[in-house]
């Protein structure tokens, strides 16, 4: 019986550890904000909208979302160009 507990106390322990490890870092929404960051930020939005279901809850995708809010609120995104259409 004592063995049979350690063997799935080792099992859960091991198990917790294997998703530990394939757990991903929270970046903070100043992380994501920060201009050097642009692409991660693009990047993590995408991967977000791609699964919104199994996502939409973590850490990093609202604090995406919440960066790419206050980068459109203050106004510093790059603004689209209008086309000429050649004149």
């Amino acid at each position: 019986m004592k063995r049979l507990k350690i063997a799935a106390l080792a099992a859960v322990c091991l198990a917790m550890s294997a998703s530990l490890a394939w757990a991903e870092e929270t970046r903070t929404v100043d992380w994501y904000a920060a201009p050097e960051n642009s692409k991660a930020l693009e990047d993590k939005l995408n991967e977000c909208r791609n699964n919104p279901g199994e996502l939409e809850n973590t850490p990093n995708c609202k604090n995406a979302k919440a960066a790419n809010r206050r980068i459109f609120k203050s106004g510093k995104f790059e603004k689209v160009k209008e086309p000429t259409y050649g004149f």
